[in-house]
Formats: C-alpha cells, sequence, structure tokens
C-alpha cells in the first residue's frame, strides 16, 4: 500500500476522529476478496473529506471572507471549492496570496474537487463500479490520499509564507512595545532596568479566519539591569549587570492589510524564571 502518502496525510490530520476514520476506510482496501472494498473505501474516504473541510472550513466563515461568491449551482451557494480555497488561505485575498506568498491554490483544489468526483462514483455500486481490480483501486486511492495530503500540506505552506512575510514587520512591533512599555517580571529584577536587544527567533500563524491573521511570536530579550542610582553606580555603592530572557507574545492583523500588525493587549509575557533558580534554596 501507498504507506508514504498515508503517514504524511495522518500527520496533517488533527483530529483524533479525523485519523480513525482514515485508518477505517483504508481497512476495507485491505479486504480483497470482497467486491466492495474499493466502494466501501470511497464511502469512507468521501466522509473523511467532509468532515476536514467542514471542521477546518465553516459556512459562516466563508460566507464572511470577502473573496466570497455565492454558486449558483448550490443550495447553499458554497461549494467544495470555496471551503479548500478557506481551508488554505482563510479570508487572505487572492491577489496577496498570488503576488506576495506566491502561492498558486488551482491545481491542488483542482485535484481534490477530482479526487471527491471519483469517490462519488465509486460509492454508488453499479456493474461498472462493482468489484474494482486491486491494483486499479489501490492507484485510486493513492490518488484520493495525496489530493487531500496536498490541500493541508498546501494550507501550513500559506501560513508559513505569511509568517515569513510578516517577520520583519513583527520583529519591529515587538521591539516598539518593548521599549516603550513597562515590563514587570524585568522590573522586578532590579531597580531600573534598560532594554538593549530583542530578537524575534520565532513566527507562527496559529490562524487564519475570515477577518484576522493570528500570529504568536517567540523568542529573547536582552536587558541591562541596575541596582541602585546613577549616583550610587558611580560611587560603587549599585551595580550594572547584563542578562536575557525568552518572551512570547500574540499580534493580530486584518487579512486585508496584513502588513498593519499589532502586539495583542497584556500578552507580552518574558519569562524571568531562570534569574530565580536556586535563589530560595538552603545555603
Amino acid at each position: 500500500m501507498f504507506d508514504a502518502a498515508i503517514d504524511d496525510l495522518e500527520a496533517l490530520l488533527i483530529a483524533d476522529f479525523h485519523k480513525k476514520l482514515l485508518r477505517a476506510s483504508l481497512r476495507s482496501l485491505e479486504e480483497t476478496l470482497n467486491p466492495l472494498a474499493f466502494n466501501n473505501f470511497c464511502a469512507g474516504f468521501r466522509e473523511l473529506i467532509r468532515h476536514v473541510l467542514s471542521d477546518l472550513a465553516p459556512d459562516a466563515e466563508i460566507k464572511a471572507c470577502a473573496w466570497y461568491e455565492p454558486d449558483k449551482s448550490s443550495k447553499s451557494g458554497i461549494t467544495r471549492a470555496h471551503a479548500m480555497t478557506y481551508v488554505i488561505q482563510g479570508g487572505l485575498p487572492h491577489k496577496y496570496v498570488a503576488d506576495v506568498l506566491k502561492l498558486d491554490v488551482s491545481d491542488e483544489r483542482r485535484a481534490l474537487i477530482a479526487a471527491v468526483n471519483l469517490l462519488n462514483k465509486y460509492t454508488h455500486v453499479n456493474a461498472s463500479t462493482f468489484d474494482t481490480d486491486v491494483a486499479d483501486a489501490s492507484e485510486k486511492a493513492e490518488r484520493a490520499t495525496r489530493a487531500l495530503g496536498n490541500v493541508l500540506t498546501l494550507a501550513n505552506q500559506c501560513r508559513s509564507e505569511l509568517a515569513s512575510a510578516l517577520q520583519e514587520t513583527i520583529q519591529n512591533e515587538v521591539v516598539e512595545l518593548a521599549i516603550s512599555e513597562m515590563v514587570d517580571s524585568i522590573d522586578g529584577l532590579a531597580s531600573h532596568h534598560c532594554v538593549e536587544n530583542i530578537d524575534v527567533e520565532e513566527v507562527s500563524i496559529t490562524k487564519v479566519d475570515s477577518e484576522y491573521i493570528h500570529i504568536q511570536a517567540s523568542g529573547t530579550i536582552g536587558v541591562e539591569l541596575q541596582w541602585g542610582s546613577n549616583s550610587d553606580v558611580r560611587r560603587g555603592g549599585g551595580a550594572v549587570g547584563n542578562d536575557s530572557f525568552p518572551f512570547t507574545c500574540d499580534l493580530l492583523c486584518h487579512v486585508d492589510t496584513p502588513d498593519d500588525v499589532a502586539v495583542v493587549e497584556n500578552t507580552l509575557c518574558v519569562d524571568t524564571s531562570s534569574w530565580w533558580e536556586g535563589y530560595y534554596d538552603e545555603t
């Protein structure tokens, strides 16, 4: 069986139910003596795709996207193509995805639609879809598995490219916030402190919905700590030292203006626990 494609898809599925449904569908293919083996796989895998799309792309969110245009052929106005687009890019404008992120979602979307049509065909059992050859069934099943995996992979790639595109803007925003605002956890370490450098080491897109891009940044903040006043230091009665601590913060920007990033209020967290290690130990 096409183990690599299966493992890749399973790693991309978030919900435990989705993973179980994938494995249950694949077990149908192992029943090689059952003429309905491939039909049963198609029924299960079609449901997997339905659940993945409905969970990752709620109808209300799709309709709230600026790019959404109702499809007259659908009773709800929403098609699988809409859902796949939302899974990949959320509410990001098509132009931004194509011009800035350099991503083309059409091939992956087209392949998954073709896979669903194939699954639909074999879910309905008739003379032409009954008792599918084992090799043919395996090839078609692999095609469907890769199609779903490719859509989810492209969604991750979209978020990765988005994080890279916003890296510099996020760095500047975090630096400005840390310099302009008092960080209580650092302020408690010394009489005075001064932020010397901030290094944003990791940026992850936690969610892209119909309206906002949700971001988490983490890294290291370097500070100068001073005990006593400046005159105390000059007289040798004070002290100055340097240290660095890890930080995290959440940021937000609108899908229409991704470069306009702002730190979410009260989310800048600097972990100074390393400073206190051993402080209360008995000597």
